[in-house]
């Protein structure tokens, strides 16, 4: 079984230079020097820690990579290649469902709907935050309570819990933990 390292360096020596700018190292996430257009994701799981990262090539297709790692540091899922932008649409719709059958024969139970999933576990994802809601995030930041814990009580996700406090100007995107954030804002200036 290959290790993260190895994987990442089987990545880089494939001379995608989009890739190799986004991915110095898998574990953990650092900031980067990013193209304009680029994606570098942390995802994790129960058992499960990876990066998803994606950015233009220069024959306009996009270079895209997902490792996935158990506790261990062994690559459990390895997926990188192109996609064309003609192509995104038909990937979205036939990816899921592929993936999904893949796990059906493994006997894995796999979320047909996740944005079901998620609602359940977050019920107010995605709704428009109300002025008591923001009123008692903001007092709970305030008195030092955990981002995990507003986020339950709220409805919410951490990631948009930290959100709603950088739009209403009580963290900034470093201090939520974002470097892309800050990347995106130094390049906008």
């Amino acid at each position: 079984m290959q290790t993260c390292e190895a994987a990442l360096s089987r990545i880089l020596s494939c001379g995608r230079p989009g890739l190799s700018a986004l991915v110095p190292s898998v574990f953990p996430m650092s900031a980067y020097t990013l193209p304009a257009q680029a994606l570098v994701r942390e995802v994790t799981g129960p058992d499960r820690t990876g990066q998803i990262s994606a950015s233009p090539s220069d024959d306009g297709r996009w270079d895209f990579s997902l490792i996935i790692c158990d506790a261990d540091g062994q690559v459990m899922t390895d997926l990188s290649g192109v996609i064309a932008p003609a192509d995104v649409s038909l990937v979205l719709s036939v990816l899921p469902l592929e993936v999904a059958t893949m796990g059906a024969w493994g006997g894995v139970p796999v979320v047909t709907d996740p944005m079901a999933e998620r609602r359940r576990k977050h019920p107010n994802l995605y709704t428009k935050w109300t002025e008591a809601e923001e009123s008692a995030l903001v007092e709970r930041f305030e008195a030092g309570e955990a981002y995990a814990d507003i986020a339950k009580t709220l409805g919410r996700t951490v990631g948009g819990v930290k959100a709603r406090l950088v739009r209403l100007g009580h963290l900034t995107a470093a201090d939520a933990g974002w470097p892309m954030g800050s990347l995106r804002a130094a390049a906008a200036d």
